[in-house]
């Protein structure tokens, strides 16, 4: 028996499925997360690209996007012990240049933008307020790092009775392993686990039998 094979014995990583209204998050991806001398590493620039055409893809269709990312005010004393694990985050000042969102990834007019001081892009914001008010149930998760906000967000996503997707090109680690892991845990606990191209696809068939 392999190591995973006791999940399957238990009956783990069922299949949630798309609900009613779906909207796209995308966490973290900011210019820090670029390079390997700020927060960066692996394969995250490649997942900031394929977020853009997502997000793209998102906007066309008039879907619901939101963009939660960190930021410490002056100092870094209101990220409390996460300071102290990480003391370079304490760098990421609202308007230090490594905190701002890539370009490419950039929130328009109208899409829901939130700045966290931790991992979750729910803990200390009003995301899941927004969530409710709008009627969404399902999550599109992307952004970095898969092993740290991205997972956190899953796990907080999922006990707020959501249907996380993390959509798994769209998300990036500074290294291999915890990525890996990471997408296996949560695929088998928490989120449905999906390629960009997968969902794109499942989302015009639905828009085209909704209009068929």
């Amino acid at each position: 028996m392999s190591d995973t094979d006791i999940f399957i014995k238990q009956k783990f990583g069922q299949r949630l499925g798309f609900g009613r209204k779906t909207a796209v998050l995308v966490i973290d991806f900011q210019e820090g997360f670029t390079r390997e001398d700020g927060f960066g590493g692996y394969n995250i620039n490649d997942a900031i690209a394929q977020t853009a055409k997502l997000l793209a893809f998102a906007r066309e269709q008039r879907m619901p996007v939101s963009h939660v990312y960190f930021a410490a005010q002056k100092g870094g004393f209101d990220i409390g012990t996460f300071g102290e694990k990480v003391p370079r985050l304490r760098e990421l000042t609202e308007d230090a240049p490594d905190s701002q969102i890539v370009p490419s990834c950039k929130p328009l007019d109208g899409e829901y933008v939130s700045r966290k001081r931790h991992s979750s892009a729910f803990f200390g914001t009003n995301y899941a307020s927004w969530l409710i008010a709008a009627g969404i149930d399902t999550l599109l998760v992307t952004g970095c790092t898969t092993s740290g906000c991205v997972r956190a967000s899953v796990v907080d996503a999922s006990a707020h009775g959501l249907r996380p997707i993390v959509v798994t090109d769209c998300v990036g680690d500074r290294a291999q392993a915890p990525h890996e892991q990471s997408l296996f845990d949560m695929g088998q606990k928490y989120a449905d686990l999906m390629t960009s191209a997968d969902v794109m696809a499942a989302l015009a068939k639905d828009k085209q039998a909704a209009l068929a």
